[in-house]
């Protein structure tokens, strides 16, 4: 029995270091951004947890957007493999609303000298999403929801330890008209695994590919039907089991003809945290910043469990 824990151990340390993040955003939402895997192809479970905190107020010229609210995602998931390859279905489930998290989010960003973005102009723990260009208000969407969001099916095919071929296809199963996604479309990207030293403590992967999407909603007429995306990540095996790391994920800009930042810029998240590597699995736990302001969420906590299957 022995024997064969530390053989799945090390099997599992063998594995790239990444957190299964990405942007987010209540705007970010229609696009078939992927979540970093960087795992062998072998079949599993997974639990992804996301608690979204943002906060957006921004104006220029004739445009006002304010995005203030939380967002609880779920992602349930599953895998079969086949030899090299793998194929995977994923249902995010979605709730929203005003949350509890802007205090502590406040005095998260005055210890490390972050800024606030605006926080201390409105009401904390509230869920209002508006946007208003040239008089005309585009939406304005106040309450909570519950709901699942946009269906994710994926596929990878891997060669060895020169890396993956993956692709994602999403379907529109969420309301696009409440900001919970809606999106069409699929992505197309080449991920690797890499290791800085002989011992294999120092541990990552990098990525890169593009996203095609046709959205529904109040954006509609404004959405990018192409995005480019990449990430880097590396991690250190502080113990036989418990590694600790970063993650840069960035994405091209997701809306065209605004002069917004919140809608112009092009996405880009900071996570860092933890990872538990056990026999039955591994589990992580994280938080995410905002590397580039306004078109990311602020402040994202990540959680996380895979469970291999046979």
């Amino acid at each position: 029995m022995g024997s064969m824990l530390a053989g799945a151990t090390a099997a599992q340390a063998r594995e790239p270091f990444v957190f299964a993040a990405f942007n987010q955003a209540a705007l970010a939402r229609h696009a078939p951004l992927p979540a970093p895997a960087a795992f062998a192809p072998h079949a599993g479970m997974a639990v992804v947890l996301d608690w979204t905190n943002e906060t957006v107020l921004e104006q220029a010229g004739g445009e006002q957007v304010r995005l203030d609210g939380e967002a609880l995602r779920l992602g349930l998931s599953r895998r079969w493999a086949w030899d090299d390859a793998v194929i995977g279905v994923e249902l995010p489930l979605l709730v929203t609303g005003g949350g509890v998290l802007d205090a502590v989010i406040e005095h998260w960003h005055e210890w490390f000298g972050l800024p606030n973005g605006g926080r201390e102009q409105i009401a904390q723990d509230e869920y209002r999403y508006r946007y208003v260009r040239d008089g005309v208000t585009v939406f304005d969407v106040g309450g909570s929801d519950d709901g699942i969001g946009d269906l994710r099916l994926s596929t990878a095919r891997c060669i060895g330890t020169a890396g993956c071929w993956r692709a994602l296809v999403q379907l529109p199963t969420a309301d696009a008209d409440r900001l919970l996604g809606g999106g069409l479309g699929g992505s197309l990207w080449y991920e690797r695994g890499y290791a800085l030293d002989r011992a294999g403590r120092w541990r990552g992967a990098i990525a890169g590919g593009g996203a095609a999407l046709r959205a529904d909603g109040p954006l509609k007429a404004q959405q990018r039907t192409r995005v480019p995306f990449g990430w880097v990540s590396l991690g250190y095996a502080l113990t036989d089991v418990l590694d600790a790391g970063v993650q840069v994920y960035a994405h091209g800009a997701l809306y065209d003809g605004s002069a917004l930042d919140a809608l112009s810029r092009a996405g880009g998240q900071v996570v860092f945290g933890v990872r538990y590597r056990g026999a039955a699995g591994q589990w992580w736990l994280a938080v995410q910043e905002d590397a580039l302001t306004r078109s990311s969420p602020d402040f994202v906590i990540h959680v996380a469990a895979d469970w291999g299957a046979d």
